[in-house]
């Protein structure tokens, strides 16, 4: 667990940016309802009101190199207190091959918010489905999950562990594969409220 409270130094305002793609950008996948971004939004402001903003910068089709790309516009040019990214499924269609440059990725994304003075939360995707066709996704998005949770203890990067928390749901019940996504790999609503649960949880924002 990271306490925002702890993150934030005891500040009573804060700025978080959350960073990723599709899975992070408000879209059709959760029909209308508000995505993982949006419920913590929600409630921030239930529970500070306006001191503590977040600005939602997925982008459709983004990885590691993208987010790279983008982080100073998208994220550190506000000077944030918090960066959240979650990141890693679009990384994973490149194969098992480029896991090492996905964890060099992210180290340099940890590297340049850390030299900009912001904090930096790793947040892994959520599981797939068995509907996925493309058997070398299946078998690489694993190997990016663990690196990430590599890259989390080598530089001490705090890791909200979203894949986790799909697969302890799905050992419960094994429908959930089916009832928390829009498809193969895009929570629906009902994914999005798990992914919601699991952040707050972490972020000791549950009561």
């Amino acid at each position: 667990m990271q306490r925002l409270s702890e993150m934030l130094g005891g500040a009573d305002q804060a700025f978080i940016v959350c960073l990723g793609d599709s899975i992070t950008e408000q879209n059709e996948h959760t029909h209308g309802k508000l995505n993982y971004v949006g419920q913590l939004q929600e409630k921030l402001l239930k529970r500070f009101g306006r001191r503590q903003l977040v600005l939602n910068a997925g982008v459709s089709d983004d990885t590691t190199r993208e987010i790279l790309e983008r982080l100073d516009r998208d994220a550190l040019r506000f000077q944030p207190h918090v960066v959240a990214l979650m990141i890693g499924m679009n990384d994973s269609l490149r194969g098992a091959g480029e896991v090492q440059q996905f964890k060099s990725n992210l180290s340099s994304i940890a590297e340049k918010v850390r030299s900009a003075g912001s904090k930096l939360i790793l947040l892994t995707p959520n599981t797939i489905n068995a509907s996925l066709e493309e058997n070398f996704i299946r078998d690489s998005y694993p190997l990016y999950i663990q690196a990430m949770r590599e890259l989390s203890g080598a530089e001490q990067v705090p890791l909200c562990d979203v894949y986790q928390a799909f697969e302890e749901r799905r050992e419960k019940e094994p429908n959930s594969q089916w009832t928390l996504m829009n498809d193969c790999i895009h929570p629906n609503e009902y994914g999005h409220d798990l992914m919601a649960e699991t952040l707050f949880r972490f972020l000791d924002l549950t009561a």
